[in-house]
């Protein structure tokens, strides 16, 4: 009989303790990383080409991203959000106090969701197709007079 009560006690005391770990593990909220990500085109993508439809890439690239950050924790999500909509400031990233590996992180998993097929499908598809070449066989303008070979 006193071995049950000890066992019981032992299990609730396990239960006790590995109830802070659970919470510790609540995942990040990503819905604010999201909505900014969709916005960032200029700190995602750079200068993005006249007639580009940047969301074709975004949207991608932005549920890759949510992806790779889902484990997380909040303030790490937030940082990079306040990042991308270009409210991250030196006082905010010392006094977030591990900065360095989560830009780290957040590098991993940019580079990783580029190379996804998803994310290079969407960036061949959202280019403009490049001009075909001149034929260079024929006059480059025909109402010009031909020259004398």
């Amino acid at each position: 009989m006193q071995a049950r009560i000890a066992f019981a006690a032992l299990a609730g005391m396990i239960v006790l303790s590995a109830a802070p770990v659970a919470l510790a593990q609540t995942p990040a909220d990503l819905t604010k990383f999201s909505e900014t990500c969709l916005t960032a085109e200029a700190f995602l993508l750079g200068q993005v080409p006249e007639g580009v439809d940047s969301s074709l890439v975004l949207t991608p690239l932005c549920g890759c991203l949510a992806g790779a950050f889902k484990d997380m924790p909040q303030k790490d999500v937030d940082i990079l959000a306040a990042d991308l909509r270009g409210e991250g400031t030196d006082e905010a990233h010392a006094a977030h106090g591990s900065y360095e590996k989560v830009t780290e992180l957040a590098r991993e998993g940019l580079t990783a969701c580029f190379a996804s097929p998803e994310v290079t499908a969407a960036m061949q598809a959202a280019m403009p197709p490049a001009p075909a070449p001149a034929d260079p066989a024929a006059p480059a303008d025909p109402a010009a007079p031909a020259t004398p070979q």
